[in-house]
């Protein structure tokens, strides 16, 4: 068989935990960062130190939106850091990555929980980007969140050395919650947009896309993937 090159590997081990560790919730697209209240409350409960962070969904741009995640981050002086987030607020980690992945002194990104993340675009977006005058008022990211082989989510890094989960919603039936995204979704977003193609574990809940934070069921899978890596 074939050896695996050195740096390859190192890529693959889990980061270890260390020192002071922190979770940073970041909630979606056009939201406040209120939502995500009931989200955070669950998982200080459980015992771990939170942060509600908040960012301007629809004005910034998400590359500006990850240099400023970036920022606030290192600002914490936390040894490890890990994520919670619904919807677009996965791409703003992902952007994150691309300053934090040259940042020697960044705290280790120990795992992720992407709940309904358009890691591959949204078909909603593809909607609404082509619509001028709501592709107006829906700001930057409209484009951004727009699905394809050439997309700018295509192009985000991909947190290969965490260790992430992901949570989809989804209806149960052949149109969804939307009828104008084919096959079954959570009205913004199919299945199949969520997945990196890398994650430790996956789960699917059957809600919708606005609601799915607010899940009990998504609450402790949320807590169980926090302490153990894996949704169970």
């Amino acid at each position: 068989m074939q050896k695996l090159p050195l740096v390859f590997l190192f890529l693959l081990i889990p980061p270890l935990v260390f020192g002071s560790q922190k979770v940073a919730v970041l909630h979606g697209y056009a939201c406040p960062k209120i939502v995500m209240n009931k989200l955070e409350k669950r998982i200080d409960k459980a015992g771990f130190d939170t942060e509600n962070y908040g960012y301007k969904s629809i004005s910034e741009d998400l590359d500006s939106l990850g240099k400023e995640l970036y920022e606030h981050i290192r600002s914490l002086k936390t040894d490890t850091i890990c994520f919670v987030t619904h919807s677009m607020g996965a791409l703003v980690v992902r952007s994150m990555l691309n300053f934090s992945e040259k940042d020697s002194d960044f705290p280790v990104i120990y795992r992720i929980v992407m709940i309904s993340p358009p890691n591959n675009g949204a078909e909603i977006a593809d909607i609404g980007a082509s619509m001028s005058g709501l592709k107006f008022l829906m700001g930057p990211n409209v484009e951004k969140l727009k699905t394809g082989s050439d997309s700018y989510t295509s192009h985000l890094p991909v947190p290969y050395r965490s260790e992430v989960g992901v949570i989809f919603g989804y209806k149960g039936n052949r149109h969804g919650y939307n009828p104008l995204i084919k096959g079954d979704n959570d009205g913004l977003l199919s299945p199949q947009c969520t997945s990196l193609g890398m994650e430790k574990d996956i789960a699917a809940v059957k809600t919708n896309h606005a609601l799915i934070h607010r899940n009990k069921k998504v609450g402790n899978m949320v807590v169980a993937f926090l302490q153990k890596g894996n949704f169970r």
